[in-house]
């Protein structure tokens, strides 16, 4: 019955049973040493192992009717990549573009064609060709992968900005149990003071990681931020009670005790425990300054100040030096730090507060 059948096939395509079979031969013949194909052969063998595919194909009888179809497909294809590797581009894009006609669908087509149009200088068009593939493939990440190397080259800060956020949703959806992209997205959002959003990612992260150190501290952090400050406290000494030794989490919760002017020696002991850990840090010495400030140590106080804006500058730290000098009733470096700070931070309410409050006052005596 196969016999019987494979005689009618080929019959109908004008030849006789063993000439047909001799056509298949030929084919598998002709492909017979690169069978052996991967990745790591050179472009040019490559290129003749999927010619040989595209001939055995082409060369089977169930084939018949798309034979036409299939070979110029590949053949664009095909001429496109060998174009490309001989870095002519222009003819590469040329045939990708024919190929693209045939199969409008194919993301692969439309990805790698936006790499010929990128090498040409020719980013609109890039980008026209990725943001198709995105439509093509929602789910995928390959194309916004690629928009976001296109925006950055193309300093396109405001777009780089959007398309960041949109893989980042994508491939949270995609691996949500992967939290990297999740805290990826959340600290995006802080980035952009969208601190509701990323509360809410972090609160699902530490819900679903419940001992989860640096997701509970960024937790805490970000219910500093929309004054939450009790529960704030709260996290940093779950996080603590996983993690005693936490640098960011001592600091942290040191800090805000400091602020609060309550528990002023518990917060100098967690505040020295993260600068022995990170003695260069700004923000630690900035914080084991002003908890010597609330304790009246002034000597101690202005010394990891000073410390601290050798290695940062902050706005916060600057504010801190010019208080600890109004304090002192040194008001010329009180007027300085906070004009200082002012210049590397225009936007400042705070320093510039303090500077309408105190530049024209000569009279403020230190404090005791």
């Amino acid at each position: 019955m196969r016999i019987f059948l494979r005689q009618r096939i080929c019959s109908k395509q004008g030849g006789s049973e063993p000439e047909c079979g001799g056509r298949i031969a030929v084919a598998k013949k002709r492909c017979s040493l690169n069978l052996n194909y991967n990745n790591q052969l050179p472009t040019i063998a490559r290129l003749i192992f999927l010619s040989c595919i595209v001939l055995f194909l082409t060369s089977l009888p169930s084939f018949a009717q798309s034979q036409k179809f299939i070979t110029n497909l590949y053949g664009s294809y095909l001429r496109g990549l060998f174009y490309g590797e001989q870095k002519d581009y222009r003819a590469a894009a040329q045939e990708l573009e024919r190929a693209k006609k045939l199969d409008p669908h194919s993301v692969h087509l439309r990805l790698k064609l936006a790499t010929f149009f990128l090498s040409l200088g020719e980013l609109d068009r890039a980008e026209k060709e990725l943001k198709e593939a995105k439509k093509i493939d929602p789910q995928g990440i390959d194309a916004p992968l690629a928009l976001l190397f296109l925006y950055s080259f193309a300093q396109k800060d405001k777009e780089l900005e959007a398309e960041y956020e949109d893989f980042l949703k994508r491939a949270q959806k995609i691996r949500p149990d992967d939290i990297r992209y999740s805290e990826r997205l959340a600290q995006y959002y802080f980035y952009k003071k969208r601190f509701q959003e990323a509360v809410k990612i972090y609160e699902a992260i530490v819900e679903n990681n419940p001992s989860y150190v640096e997701g509970i501290f960024w937790l805490g952090y970000l219910y500093e931020e929309v004054g939450k400050r009790h529960e704030a406290i709260e996290m940093w000494k779950r996080a603590l009670k996983i993690d005693p030794d936490n640098a960011p989490t001592l600091n942290s919760l040191g800090y805000v005790y400091t602020e609060e002017g309550v528990y002023l020696n518990e917060a100098e002991v967690m505040i020295r425990k993260a600068v022995q850990q990170d003695p260069e840090n700004g923000a630690y010495l900035d914080s084991l300054g002003w908890v010597y400030f609330k304790k009246g140590d002034y000597t101690k106080a202005e010394e990891y100040l000073i410390k601290a804006i050798s290695y940062v500058k902050d706005p916060v730290i600057y504010e801190h030096l010019g208080d600890l000098y109004v304090k002192l009733g040194n008001m010329e470096k009180a007027t300085r730090y906070y004009s200082e700070g002012l210049n590397y931070f225009p936007d400042s309410e705070d320093l510039q507060g303090k500077i309408n409050k105190y530049e024209k006052r000569e009279d403020i005596v230190p404090q005791e």
